[in-house]
């Protein structure tokens, strides 16, 4: 395959490349924490410079630990709902499916995986990666909200995002979140949160791939903020970065810090914070 060009991505569709090269830069180290040879592959099939993507430090680490996280939640329930969906918003490249059923495990033989993102994603997606016969691509903007009309409505779904929340408005974020209550009978949603503070800091990351310096993404103060957004979400619970098995493998530094941080809420939810809702 010649390389593909994504030049005619926009700045907020080419946030994809900062997981993507996390994910990447991980798996070259000698024990990475997430290990995604797809990732690897992928990026190997862009024509685009990825060093260009500059990662401060940490970012890997976080990358690679918040997928994890996010996997271990997806796979906890769809071992209780054999016959689940899969939902991805804003996938991106996200490869969660291809790390989740590498094993041929008769886990997954029933699942079914709906990646949504935006058309331009969804076709450079499709380039890249081949299908599967339980995997389906929903090119559709979340904002518009036929993007669930593709997706069943009569089995269990565990609905993950891995960023993309953050970077819409609080309106934008009830209003997606009203859809899929709406849509799905009784499921799950988990992602990762950012505090308002990160928020606020949000372009100094993605100015990498474009992103404006001064954007601002949508933090919350609370797990709870995302129920007064949709009341007919339950919380259940939260999990940090800082207190991941994943964490015992980062050199000791680092380590020493997550201990501290894994008992200090407030500094622990401004790094890898995971918050799950039943619906």
């Amino acid at each position: 395959m010649a390389p593909l060009n994504i030049d005619h991505l926009s700045p907020l569709q080419k946030t994809l490349l900062i997981t993507l090269n996390g994910r990447v830069v991980d798996a070259a180290r000698r024990r990475p924490l997430l290990s995604d040879a797809k990732a690897v592959e992928l990026a190997d099939n862009l024509d685009y410079d990825l060093t260009t993507v500059k990662l401060t430090s940490g970012v890997p680490e976080a990358v690679a630990i918040r997928s994890r996280m996010l996997d271990r939640a997806v796979t906890t329930f769809v071992r209780e709902h054999r016959d689940a969906v899969v939902v991805e918003l804003g996938c991106g490249l996200e490869t969660r499916r291809w790390r989740l059923t590498a094993s041929q495990d008769a886990l997954w033989r029933e699942v079914d995986w709906y990646d949504v993102d935006f058309p331009e994603v969804v076709e450079l997606r499709e380039k890249l990666m081949s299908e599967t016969e339980r995997g389906h691509s929903v090119g559709v903007s979340l904002l518009d909200p036929s993007w669930t009309d593709t997706i069943p409505k009569d089995r269990p779904a565990v609905i993950v995002s891995d960023g993309v929340l953050g970077f819409l408005s609080e309106d934008e974020n009830r209003r997606i979140l009203r859809r899929i209550t709406d849509h799905f009978p009784r499921g799950q949603l988990v992602f990762n949160a950012y505090t308002r503070f990160t928020a606020r800091m949000n372009g100094r990351f993605t100015k990498v791939v474009g992103m404006p310096a001064d954007f601002q993404g949508y933090g919350i103060a609370d797990p709870t903020d995302i129920v007064a957004l949709d009341p007919a979400l339950t919380y259940i619970d939260e999990q940090f970065g800082d207190a991941a098995p994943e964490r015992d493998q980062l050199n000791l530094a680092y380590r020493l810090l997550a201990q501290v941080f894994a008992n200090w809420r407030g500094q622990a939810r401004r790094g890898v914070w995971i918050v799950r809702y039943r619906f």
